[in-house]
C-alpha cells in the first residue's frame, strides 16, 4: 500500500474524531454536515445550557453578570489554515498557492467561524490530506528545505528528524509535543525514509502532523480547576488570543508567555489583544467580522441590467465600504453610533462619476456626503445595492437587514406559497405602493412583513443600484417608516434613511445586538450563547470605549479563560 493510501485511511479514520461531539451525520451524501441556513432554527449548541447556570438565549440578551460557556473544539477556518501554514513556514509564504479545505459553512448567525458549523466529513478530510501534501511538497522543495530545516543540509539523520518534529510540531500543535508524540513521528519518518530519502520522510511526517486533530482544531477544553469549572491552559490561552485577534497561530513568544502563566491575568490578555489588533493581521480580522456581519461584499455578485455602468463599479463599492469601516472603526476608534452616524464616505474618481458628486482620489479620499444621501453604514452603496432586487429596490431585504443584523431578530420561516409582487411599473406605482398592496394588505403576508417592511421603507430614496433618487419614475417617494411594537417595546417612527440611522444609534437594543454578535463571533459560539462579556458590553453601550477596544476587552471576560463542564 502506498504512503498516500495509508494517509488517506488515517484521514478517513479520524474524520469522526475531527468532528468531536458536533458531528451530526451525513445530510447530503457528501460526508459533510452543515449548519442551519440563515434565518432557520439554530437548535441548541452542543454543551448548551440545561440548568440555567450558563449562557442561554440570544446574542442581544443582557444579564446582570457575565456567564461562562462550555468547552469547545474549534476547527480552523480556511483563512486560519492558510495563515497557519504561512506563519509556521515563512520560507514558503511568498510562493505557496494557499490551502483548500472547502468553503466554510455559514452559521445561523451568519458567521463562517462558528464551532458548531465547522465540521469535518469525508470530503473535508480528503481536502485536508491534499492540502497537507501540497504543504509537504513546498516545505521539502530543495530551494527552501535547508532554510526550513538547516540540519537537513549538514546531518540529515534521526536527530534532525527529531528536531523537525519538536520545533515544527510545537508550532503546528500550538503546544509542546509529548515524548511519545515525538517518538511516533520520528518512527514514521524512519519507516518512510528507509524506502526513499530523508526529505520524503519529512514530507510524510508533516502530512501526518497536518491531519492531526491537534492541528485541525483549536482546543478550548481546559483542565479541572477544582471549583467545578475548567481553566484553559496557558497554551490554550495563547492560541485563543492569536487566532481570535489575528487569525493566525501564536508566536513562540506568545506561547511561552502562556506556558509561563502570564496570560492568567485578564489585563495581560487585554494588552496582548490590543497589540494583536494593531497588527496588519489583526486589522484584517476586524474587517472579516464586518464582512460576515453585514455581508457588504455580496454586492460584487450582483447585476443591474438597467444600469450598465454598475458592473464596472461593483469592486469599487466594496472598497468604499471597507475604507469607510477602516476610518470609522480602526482609525477613529468609533463605536456603534459612530458607525451609524458618520456623515462621510470614501470616494475614488470611479465612484464619484457613478454617484454624480465629488471627485475623490485614487486612494479613496474621505469626503462629506451630500445632505440627501443619508449617513453612516446603511447609506453605503454596497449595502443598498446588495439588498435589493435586480430591477427594483426591496423594502423587505433592506428591512430584514436592520431587523436581523442590528436588532437581532430571527427571520421567520418563508411560507411555501409566496404571492408574486407586481412587476415594476415606472410612472404607474412606486415600490412602496406595490409592497403595501402585496404584503401589507394580505393578512397572511402582513403577519410577518409588518415587522420589517416598514423599516425598509426608509431606504426608498435609493434605487437598486445604490444611488439616491429624488423620485421614482416621476412619482413622489414616501420614505416614512417605523419600527413596530413587537420589535421594540414601543413603536418608533422615522422619516428617511438619515432619521432611521439616528433612531437606531439612539436605541440601546442596537448596541446590545451588535455587541452580542461581536462576542459570539470572537468566541466562535453558536446561537444560544449570550451574556459572555457583560462588563465590556456595558462600557460600549455607555460610550466609554469604541468597537476595537470592546473586542480587546473580550479577552478579560471570564469565558475567555474558564469553561463550565
Amino acid at each position: 500500500m502506498s504512503v498516500r493510501s495509508c494517509m488517506m485511511l488515517l484521514s478517513l479514520a479520524t474524520a469522526g474524531c475531527y468532528g468531536g461531539s458536533h458531528v451530526a451525520g451525513d445530510t447530503d451524501g457528501s460526508g459533510e454536515t452543515g449548519g442551519a441556513e440563515s434565518g432557520g432554527e439554530s437548535g441548541t449548541a452542543e454543551g448548551g445550557d440545561t440548568d440555567g447556570d450558563g449562557p442561554q438565549g440570544e446574542p442581544a440578551d443582557r444579564c446582570d453578570a457575565s456567564k461562562i460557556g462550555p468547552p469547545l473544539l474549534r476547527r480552523l477556518t480556511q483563512t486560519e489554515f492558510d495563515a497557519t501554514v504561512r506563519v509556521v513556514f515563512p520560507p514558503i509564504a511568498g510562493t505557496f498557492e494557499g490551502v483548500s479545505v472547502g468553503a466554510d459553512t455559514t452559521s445561523a448567525l451568519g458567521f463562517r467561524n462558528d464551532a458548531g458549523s465547522l465540521l469535518v466529513g469525508e470530503q473535508t478530510a480528503a481536502e485536508i490530506l491534499s492540502t497537507a501534501e501540497d504543504v509537504g511538497d513546498a516545505v521539502t522543495d530543495p530551494a527552501v528545505f535547508a532554510s526550513v530545516l538547516p540540519c537537513s543540509n549538514e546531518a540529515p539523520d534521526e536527530g534532525c528528524a527529531r528536531t523537525f518534529a519538536e520545533e515544527y510540531g510545537a508550532r503546528l500543535f500550538r503546544r509542546p509535543l509529548s515524548a511519545e508524540e515525538v517518538d511516533r513521528y520520528v518512527e514514521l519518518h524512519g519507516s518512510v525514509s528507509s524506502d526513499s530519502d530523508f526529505s520524503t520522510g519529512i514530507k510524510w511526517m508533516l502530512v501526518s502532523m497536518f491531519q492531526s486533530p491537534h492541528v485541525v482544531y483549536r482546543s478550548e477544553l481546559g483542565e479541572d480547576a477544582g471549583d467545578g469549572t475548567r481553566a484553559l491552559r496557558g497554551w490554550e490561552l495563547a492560541t485563543a488570543l492569536a487566532y481570535d485577534y489575528a487569525g493566525q497561530p501564536p508566536s513562540d513568544a506568545l506561547r511561552a508567555s502562556g506556558e509561563q502563566g502570564a496570560l492568567a491575568d485578564p489585563q495581560a490578555r487585554v494588552e496582548q489583544a490590543r497589540m494583536l489588533l494593531a497588527s496588519d493581521a489583526g486589522r484584517e480580522g476586524v474587517h472579516r467580522f464586518f464582512e460576515d456581519w453585514i455581508d457588504y461584499p455580496e454586492v460584487a455578485l450582483k447585476t443591474r441590467p438597467d444600469t450598465p455602468e454598475f458592473d464596472g463599479v461593483r469592486g469599487a463599492l466594496v472598497q468604499e465600504t471597507r475604507r469607510f469601516i477602516e476610518t470609522v472603526i480602526l482609525e477613529d476608534e468609533g463605536d456603534v453610533a459612530s458607525l451609524l452616524l458618520a456623515d462621510y464616505t470614501s470616494l475614488d474618481p470611479e465612484l464619484a462619476a457613478y454617484y454624480g458628486w465629488g471627485s475623490g482620489s485614487a486612494e479613496g479620499e474621505i469626503v462629506p456626503r451630500p445632505e440627501d444621501w443619508g449617513v453612516g453604514l446603511l447609506a453605503q452603496g454596497s449595502i443598498l445595492a446588495a439588498n435589493a432586487q435586480i430591477d427594483a429596490s426591496s423594502p423587505t431585504q433592506r428591512g430584514l437587514l436592520v431587523y436581523e443584523r442590528l436588532l437581532c431578530n430571527e427571520r421567520p420561516p418563508v411560507p411555501e406559497d409566496i404571492p408574486a409582487i407586481e412587476a415594476p411599473q415606472p410612472g404607474v406605482s412606486t415600490t412602496r405602493q406595490r409592497y403595501e398592496e402585496s404584503h401589507m394588505a394580505n393578512a397572511g403576508c402582513r403577519s410577518c412583513h409588518a415587522f420589517f417592511d416598514p423599516i425598509g421603507f426608509a431606504f426608498e430614496h435609493f434605487g437598486p443600484e445604490g444611488r439616491y433618487r429624488p423620485d421614482e419614475g416621476g412619482l413622489l417617494i414616501d420614505a416614512s417608516g417605523n419600527i413596530p411594537l413587537g420589535v421594540l417595546e414601543e413603536e418608533v417612527a422615522f422619516e428617511g434613511l438619515t432619521d432611521l440611522g439616528e433612531t437606531l444609534a439612539s436605541l440601546p437594543e442596537v448596541t446590545d445586538c451588535v455587541s452580542g454578535l461581536t462576542a459570539a463571533y470572537v468566541f466562535g459560539g453558536a446561537g444560544g450563547q449570550s451574556c459572555l462579556a457583560e462588563d465590556a458590553r456595558t462600557s460600549l453601550a455607555e460610550g466609554e470605549i469604541g468597537m476595537v477596544e470592546f473586542i480587546a476587552q473580550l479577552a478579560a471576560a471570564p469565558h475567555f479563560s474558564t469553561r463550565r463542564p
